[in-house]
Parts: structure tokens; sequence; C-alpha cells
């Protein structure tokens, strides 16, 4: 297989996590935040591991977030390794949180990494949009 072919190999995968969630996990750290087996996946696969991005999400997404309610987070990663974090409400709702990264080992993907993060009280719930 060619490099082009792998490009979307992550989010092929990701896509059969499908119809519901199997068993949530919880990061020693951030033990507020649960997150599926297929978030797990991506944790583990995109890259050499993206368990930064729950980090990012716990110490600077989640604090400039209203509490009780249900977010988009996008992950846009570019050809050239740079990236984007964008969260919002609704897709076409103001952007509440934005972030570029400079650099990423995350793979590029012609669509976006999506998640849901619901924020109910003491206990949020990070998950891939087909396990919803």
């Amino acid at each position: 297989m060619t490099n082009k072919e792998n490009l979307n190999e992550l989010q092929v995968n990701l896509s059969n996590f499908s119809n519901g969630v199997n068993q949530f996990f919880y990061h020693p750290l951030y033990k507020t935040i649960q997150y599926s087996d297929g978030v797990k996946y991506f944790f583990e696969n995109a890259g050499n591991g993206a368990y930064w991005f729950l980090t990012l999400i716990a110490t600077e997404i989640k604090p400039k977030l209203l509490s009780d309610d249900f977010y988009f987070i996008e992950l846009k990663v570019n050809e050239d390794k740079t990236a984007k974090i964008t969260v919002q409400r609704d897709k076409g709702q103001p952007v509440l949180f934005e972030k570029e990264l400079k650099f990423t080992d995350c793979p590029y993907s012609e669509a976006s990494y999506m998640f849901y993060f619901d924020y109910y009280k003491e206990q949020q719930t990070l998950i891939l949009p087909s396990e919803y």
C-alpha cells in the first residue's frame, strides 16, 4: 500500500466503533473524564499515541466551557503536520475554544477527527460520534 492509501487508515478503523459504547476508561490523572473504547483506540493509535489530546481537553478546554452541556470537539490535522482544535456546542454555532498546533504526529486525514464531549456535573464523557 502506498502512503496515500494509508492516510485515512485511522479514520476507517475509528468508524468501526459504532452502535454504542462497550466500555468506559479513565486516565489516573483525569478521573472526572471517562472515555469510550473508540476514543481509547484513538489515544493509543494516533501517531505515537495521543493521550496529549486528553490532557489538552482536561487542562485547557474543560475549564473554558460551561458545565452541563454537550460539545463538539474537532481535531483537523493538515498534511504539513500542523493541526487545529475547535470546540462548539453545535455545528454552525460560535467557536468556544480554538487552538492551533504547530506540530502533531497524529496522522493527516481528509476528514477531521470528531469527538462528542458531554459535560455533566462532576462526570464528563468523551466519545466518538459513531458510538453515540
